[in-house]
């Protein structure tokens, strides 16, 4: 009884307490650094597992790299609410809190997606459900484990369609440019004409993070 116990307890406290059961299965965990946000006291290995995890089945070859995103777009802030520019418009019969972007990666259901994809209710909108002990909590869109699926998938989508329209760059410009598209749609204009900025700022975290972990970084 003791340890169902404790991985339902973990399981609803994971984000208040930084109890991340997940973390005992992936041992040893290559993406951890020690650190903590000194402001918000969160934990940055808080959510290792899961982004090796998909990081793993989305065939994305560098797992630091999304550490690096989730840090730019929300400090690992798994309730972060962004984007009033509405980066995608309002979908007809969507609200305008409906559509912006949410969670540790930011992810815009306004912007495309099935309408029974994760993260969403019943009628195609986002489940904006924000606390683990809530209804609903299972499926939103803030939650982690889908969060952070749906943020890899959508670089993995990048990084094929990059391919398909920039044949010949290496390994890592691909990366480099899948990132870039990530945060600006449609910026990329050959294999080192990219979205700099953006990419710039997740390189310092990235590089940040692998010297505190050991990780091997790639030659970016």
């Amino acid at each position: 009884m003791g340890k169902p116990l404790l991985v339902a307890a973990c399981a609803w406290l994971a984000i208040a307490a930084g109890c991340e059961v997940e973390n005992r299965a992936c041992e040893p965990d290559p993406l951890r650094t020690g650190i903590t946000i000194e402001w918000s006291g969160i934990p940055v290995d808080r959510y290792d597992c899961k982004v090796l995890r998909f990081a793993e089945e989305y065939a994305e070859p560098d797992a630091m790299i999304f550490k690096a995103i989730i840090d730019i777009e929300s400090n690992f802030e798994h309730d972060a609410d962004g984007c009033p520019n509405l980066p995608c418009g309002i979908p007809e019969g969507w609200t305008e809190p409906e559509c912006h972007c949410f969670g540790l990666m930011q992810v815009v259901p306004a912007c495309g997606g099935s309408a029974v994809d994760l993260g969403r209710l019943a009628n195609g909108h986002p489940n904006m459900t924000t606390e683990p002990s809530m209804p609903g909590w299972a499926t939103s869109i803030f939650n982690p484990e889908i969060n952070i699926e749906l943020g890899i998938r959508g670089v993995a989508s990048n990084r094929q369609r990059m391919m398909e329209g920039f044949p010949g760059c290496t390994e890592e410009q691909y990366t480099l440019m899948a990132i870039g598209e990530y945060n600006s749609y449609g910026t990329t204009q050959s294999c080192t004409e990219i979205n700099a900025e953006y990419v710039a700022a997740v390189l310092e975290a990235y590089h940040l993070y692998s010297a505190a972990s050991g990780w091997p970084e790639r030659a970016y």
